[in-house]
């Protein structure tokens, strides 16, 4: 199986854990995988950090700085689907490690009988509570056909995901008057119906979630919190409601669970081209950050 992964890093303490998690990955793998890390905040001791672990695994490296993974992503997609031809294109966070050499693997055949009738498939450990945000994306050439880029406009860019849910409901063919059918899979915890959803015992989400029934390595290294003290809260919070919200309402005529129309701005197609991946909405008002994280 072909497969084009990307990356996206961030902080310091994600170098330890994307050490590890490719480690139980790439070492033991049958299949073929293509790997590009992104730096997304540029600072000395990550780019030395990232050189290393690219020299390592023999993966290709892309020192961007602009904190910008809507656009990674898609390129990630553009890359296995209408250059390389690759069976899948995959999204993993830096702090995804396997604790088994040979669960990849397995993860990836399962999710192979999928590839044709699914828009993705998504790995997450198998606590029960372990929701959104997941582990691992796999997206399909069936998604990337009907779905095509993630909204850049949004900032944060945790706000395309409403979007992108959105968007693939409405290429579903489902009802969207049917509200509980709506609603229901957005809790994160249940399985959104064009998206096969893989549960593994043996996955450890090391800086978001750590509950399952998994054998904890010793490694001091992976066991560090992420810190996020109250001014990011505070701020993330006032960008959040000042900005991706405001433009969610502008693109579909209602706030998040609360829109109107059933294509963006009333008259555009739910797909955003690859060629339009850098400006999908010219007539909007609102100022894009283009897909920023915070």
């Amino acid at each position: 199986m072909k497969i084009e992964l990307g990356i996206a890093l961030y902080f310091k303490q994600e170098l330890d854990w994307l050490n590890a998690g490719l480690e139980q990955i790439l070492d033991k793998t049958k299949n073929e995988i293509n790997t590009t890390l992104y730096l997304s905040k540029f600072t000395d001791e990550l780019y030395d950090g990232c050189c290393k672990l690219s020299e390592k695994f023999g993966i290709d490296f892309e020192p961007r700085g602009d904190n910008s993974p809507i656009r990674y992503y898609d390129e990630v997609k553009h890359r296995a689907f209408d250059v390389k031809n690759h069976d899948c294109a995959m999204v993993l966070q830096p702090d995804v490690i396997f604790l088994n050499k040979h669960s990849f693997d397995s993860v990836m055949d399962e999710a192979s009988q999928f590839f044709d009738s699914k828009y993705q498939v998504t790995v997450s450990t198998d606590h029960p509570d372990d929701s959104l945000p997941l582990a691992i994306q796999i997206f399909t050439k069936k998604m990337w056909n009907d779905i095509g880029c993630g909204d850049i406009n949004y900032y944060p860019a945790a706000g395309s995901e409403i979007d992108e849910y959105r968007r693939c409901y409405i290429a579903s063919g489902l009802d969207l008057e049917d509200r509980e059918k709506y609603l229901g899979p957005l809790d994160g915890r249940s399985t959104i119906p064009w998206t096969h959803r893989i549960r593994h015992k043996d996955l450890l989400h090391a800086g978001y979630f750590r509950g399952g029934p998994v054998d904890q390595p010793p490694d001091s290294k992976i066991y560090r919190t992420r810190a996020i003290d109250y001014g990011i809260y505070v701020f993330g919070d006032t960008v959040h409601r000042e900005s991706w919200v405001p433009y969610h309402i502008e693109k579909w005529g209602g706030g998040p669970l609360a829109e109107e129309y059933i294509y963006p701005f009333q008259n555009k197609s739910i797909k955003i081209e690859w060629q339009n991946q850098e400006n999908p909405y010219p007539e909007s008002k609102f100022l894009s950050l283009r897909g920023m994280c915070l």
